[in-house]
């Protein structure tokens, strides 16, 4: 009997474990749908050892986005401080002083609890500290299969770098694609090492830029900048780059945070503190696209810009081929004889509250370079050119200026703007009645800055020879580039003495190249530098800064490969160059090949940014549409979508929209379609996420429709309840839409 009691208490004791293991999974399970307990992460803060600005920045971020982040010294760590958290982020800093502050009970600390299930999150230094040292190195933690390579070039670089994304399913890269910019400050260049009991890392982002201020070339590119890793029941994320310091990627290092801290965004939901929304909500307008509309052209693009919240529109009045768009006696062309289009626009936006500024395209203008061959660029092998001018001739700096005092004098507009106030590459300036001149009279080789050039793009086409030797301080090629740059500058403040004078309200601004707004020079970035700018444009956001009243750099992020979290990280850029982010608009792309998705992520990207305003390029290349959500009288939650089709046949033939796709964010998914057009086919998808809509066509060219839906579920508040996306043609070519929220 004895044999059959030990059995049933045995069988008893089973069942009280299993009993207790499935309440635990159970009550983590419900702890997931409310929200689980709070995520608490140490972030190690050491004089001589870790940057306060790394720091400070690290728990700014985490706190922006709910997440519990406080310091931790070394002495803490040694005495067994971690144990009361998730995950422990080691920030910038000096790697060796970190080590040698945290002692060998600080280091053991952290491996074990490492090894019982912690995070470890390291940030450059802390990346460092991570790795398999040797020598001088050997107090390094060894708790990754990576080493640094060519550690005594360590300083090897700062300023922005790109990587691109490799992991795209990886939760720590999650929703992060194609090439980021990131801001780094001489951090490891890793390789992977066989380590025993420690299993290969992931490889979640490479560098692509060569970072060579200080080291040998050829190093860099293809190496890990981002990695996750395990080590025992823990894991480990390592930033080569500073995630902290560059915009865009806040929500990156709280993932990595989640994923170490063994959670996620779905158990623990994100949520920023603050969303941001901006003041300026502008377009690019051509004059061709209110002409193409008929005598009501002005009045129907007013009508749609004042509807989804436009405040400001840059209407161009001369474009490249010198034309204007206004009743001039003193310009060279007509673009509209019959049509005055800028005292169209101006009074039908006036009547709205939409700001007019008067968009001037400077030094491309094929009627002067017709009747002032003089003028015209030269081309390094080409010759002279059939429409650009150089900005050093005096008559066309006159002629631009009459054109602008003429505006001002008959036009109640709100502000000038330029574009093309730049060089469009080195191989222009040529002209030996103006830069070659100008050269001569100070003395500059000028045998020297063509064979330069030769070498960069023709002969042994290195593409970096007349970079590299401006960031080396060769004098000839610092001397010919300031020629250019000052062309520029003085031809803008000519155009500005001229805008002030007549009033101080109307605001001169203009529409800047991206480039010039990278932290980074050739030797550390290439042609993503503020290097390749100067060199090639002539343009300098410095100068800038004290010249406009604000500008609007053009963060076309699809013509430049880059993902949307480029137009962020150089926003920031340029907004602190100018000192303000009033300052500052981001120029947003809008037309093929970007996608709904793509431009939802910028703006989203800008708005956390906090500009005060966004410039789409242009109006008539995308759709427009605005989201609410109400509840209804019975107590259902009603979703209703606006949509207009402002497509203009200056950019498509095709101008109807025949497919609609209404995509639900955050947690929304619908019940049933409660109001709908009955011209128009609707249905819900099967996962309830997506209402598709169909018509031959749905929404006409300058139609609106309107759709409510039953739904269930919350929003998050930094992005639009719905993403909607607009398709024309029988084969759905998508076009890019701005949902409004």
């Amino acid at each position: 009997m004895k044999w059959c009691k030990k059995v049933v208490s045995l069988i008893i004791s089973v069942c009280m474990v299993f009993a207790f293991v499935s309440t635990k999974e159970n009550s983590a399970i419900a702890k997931g749908k409310e929200g689980r307990e709070e995520v608490r992460v140490a972030v190690l803060a050491e004089k001589q050892a870790t940057a306060p600005k790394s720091v400070e920045q690290v728990i700014h971020l985490l706190k922006e986005y709910g997440i519990k982040a406080e310091k931790i010294s070394a002495k803490e760590v040694a005495k067994g401080e971690l144990e009361k958290f998730d995950a422990i982020v080691i920030p910038g800093g000096r790697a060796l002083n970190q080590a040698e502050a945290l002692g060998e009970k600080g280091r053991k600390a952290i491996k074990e609890f490492i090894k019982k299930g912690g995070g470890y999150i390291g940030i450059c230094a802390g990346t460092y500290l991570a790795t398999n040292g040797e020598g001088e190195y050997e107090p390094y933690l060894g708790i990754v299969g990576a080493q640094v390579v060519d550690i005594k070039h360590w300083n090897r670089g700062c300023g922005d770098v790109q990587v691109r994304v490799k992991s795209l399913e990886h939760p720590v890269i999650s929703g992060y694609y194609g090439n980021l910019t990131v801001h780094y400050e001489n951090g490891p260049i890793l390789k992977k090492i066989d380590v025993p009991n420690i299993p290969s890392y992931v490889e979640l982002a490479s560098y692509t830029s060569d970072i060579h201020d200080n080291g040998p070339e050829g190093i860099t590119p293809n190496t890990p900048a981002l990695i996750a890793s395990e080590y025992g029941e823990g894991r480990i994320v390592l930033f080569s780059f500073h995630p902290e310091y560059t915009a865009g990627l806040g929500k990156m290092l709280v993932q990595a945070v989640l994923w170490c801290a063994k959670t996620s965004p779905e158990e623990y939901p994100l949520k920023l503190k603050k969303v941001h929304d901006m003041k300026v909500k502008g377009t690019w307008l051509w004059g061709s696209t209110v002409y193409n509309l008929g005598a009501d052209g002005a009045k129907i693009i007013t009508d749609q810009m004042k509807e989804y919240g436009f405040t400001d529109m840059f209407l161009l009045v001369k474009g490249t081929a010198g034309r204007v768009d206004y009743n001039s006696r003193i310009a060279l062309g007509l673009a509209h004889p019959d049509r005055d289009i800028l005292k169209e626009v101006v009074e039908e936006a006036h009547k709205k509250g939409i700001r007019v500024h008067a968009w001037f395209v400077v030094n491309s203008d094929k009627q002067w370079a017709t009747l002032h061959p003089e003028d015209r660029m030269v081309h390094i092998k080409k010759g002279p050119d059939d429409s650009r001018i150089s900005p050093l001739s005096v008559n066309y700096r006159e002629y631009i200026k009459n054109l602008v005092k003429e505006v001002l004098e008959n036009y109640k507009v709100d502000g000038i703007h330029l574009d093309y106030m730049r060089y469009p590459h080195i191989v222009f300036g040529f002209n030996e009645n103006y830069e070659v001149a100008e050269a001569a009279k100070i003395g500059i080789d000028m045998d020297k800055i063509k064979s330069l050039i030769d070498r960069t793009f023709y002969t042994d086409k290195d593409g970096k020879s007349i970079f590299e030797a401006y960031d080396k301080g060769d004098k000839d090629v610092v001397s010919w580039v300031e020629i250019r740059k000052n062309a520029v500058k003085s031809f803008a403040e000519e155009i500005k003495e001229v805008v002030k004078s007549y009033s101080r309200r109307v605001k001169f601004s203009a529409a800047l190249m991206p480039e010039g707004a990278y932290n980074s020079n050739f030797l550390t970035a290439q042609n993503d530098s503020k290097t390749f700018a100067l060199v090639h444009y002539g343009q300098d956001y410095q100068d800038a800064s004290s010249i406009y009243d604000f500008a609007v750099p053009m963060l076309y992020w699809r013509d430049y490969d880059k993902s949307p979290q480029w137009t962020a990280a150089l926003y920031n850029n340029a907004a602190e160059i100018f000192g303000n982010n009033k300052r500052v608009y981001a120029g947003l792309q809008t037309y093929s090949p970007v996608k709904t998705y793509d431009l939802s992520e910028a703006v989203s990207y800008i708005k956390q940014s906090e500009s005060e305003g966004i410039v789409f390029f242009r109006f008539g290349t995308f759709g427009l549409s605005k989201t609410a959500v109400k509840e209804a009288e019975n107590g259902e939650k009603v979703m209703t979508v606006i949509m207009t089709n402002p497509l203009n046949q200056d950019n498509s033939p095709n101008v109807d929209i025949t497919k609609v796709e209404i995509e639900l964010k955050g947690n929304y998914i619908a019940k049933e379609i409660v109001e709908r057009s009955s011209e128009i086919f609707a249905k819900i998808s099967e996962n309830r996420k997506v209402i598709i809509i169909t018509g031959n066509p749905c929404i006409p060219q300058n139609g609106t429709l309107k759709i409510a839906i039953s739904v269930q579920g919350e929003e998050s508040k930094d992005v639009e309840p719905a993403q909607v996306r607009f398709y024309v043609t029988d084969k759905y070519y998508e076009v890019r839409v701005y949902n409004q929220y």
